[in-house]
């Protein structure tokens, strides 16, 4: 009986995803995504980054908050149903008065600023990531599936932004200055770092179907 479920444990390390089933052990696994999801928004990683001649000695720095890798993290991990679960409770705490989960503080008020937008995404980037990666385990479907999810939080965060910038009627500069150093300049990394993330997922995953079949 226990070399039969082992076997059958084996072989679904080569199937597609399942489904994560209602239990204790799922609840857990999804408020330990929420605690990593609020230590991310808090954690900030110096980069240096030249867009330009390194002779000029002209370089940018910027604090890099690892937020998107995690939200990819969570959709390969938990998966459509659970992921978003985990993103709109982060969400929805965020707004009340009593927690203050987001980087610039919280509650209602948050959804005025700027960068709510790429908050919100985060929905988005989930369910696309996750519909992505059900389709199979191939490094093809990885990168698609990180694509979908960092690109929807940058166009959506980006879009929000610009709405709300010209209701404050914010000047152009403004406008392009904030879309360099919130997107452009860090896109790439949330891709490679999203892409280290989702592989790490997937890993967690199967080892997470064995024990909790």
């Amino acid at each position: 009986m226990i070399n039969r479920r082992l076997r059958e444990g084996i072989k679904s390390f080569h199937k597609p995803d399942k489904k994560i089933k209602f239990c204790l052990g799922a609840l857990a696994i999804l408020c330990v995504c929420l605690l990593l999801l609020v230590i991310s928004t808090f954690t900030q990683i110096k980069i240096n980054f030249n867009p330009l001649d390194k002779s000029a000695g002209s370089y940018l720095m910027f604090e890099y908050i690892p937020q998107v890798p995690v939200v990819l993290f969570i959709a390969g991990l938990l998966g459509e149903t659970w992921g978003l679960a985990c993103i709109l409770i982060y969400i929805i705490l965020g707004l009340t008065p009593w927690f203050s989960l987001f980087a610039l503080g919280g509650g209602l008020g948050y959804v005025f600023q700027y960068n709510f937008g790429y908050i919100f995404a985060y929905i988005f980037s989930v369910i696309l990531a996750s519909k992505e990666l059900n389709k199979g385990n191939s490094l093809l479907n990885i990168i698609f599936a990180v694509l979908y999810g960092v690109l929807s939080i940058h166009v959506v965060g980006i879009i929000y932004m610009i709405i709300a910038a010209l209701i404050r009627h914010d000047g152009l500069d403004f406008i392009a200055n904030w879309i360099y150093y919130q997107s452009i300049s860090k896109i790439l990394y949330d891709i490679v770092f999203s892409t280290i993330a989702v592989l790490i997922a997937k890993a967690c995953r199967k080892i997470m179907w064995f024990f909790m079949s």
